[in-house]
């Protein structure tokens, strides 16, 4: 019999850890944000939607779940 794993499909959007560029500030992203997310700190835009995956503008520090 086959593994449960396989039957059921993960989803391959995640949250990701992300440090702003222009500040500093780490902040959790998801990574098919379907709005603009800007840095609670400094306003710098850290993701941009663009139809699927959001394009990260901040250095990705760690993929979360």
């Amino acid at each position: 019999m086959s593994d449960i794993s396989e039957l059921i499909p993960r989803p391959k959007s995640r949250f990701l850890l992300v440090r702003c560029p222009e500040c500093g500030n780490e902040q959790i992203v998801f990574s098919h944000a379907k709005m603009t997310v800007k840095c609670n700190s400094c306003g710098f835009t850290l993701a941009e939607p663009r139809g699927g995956k959001a394009k990260i503008n901040g250095e990705i520090l760690t993929v979360l779940g």
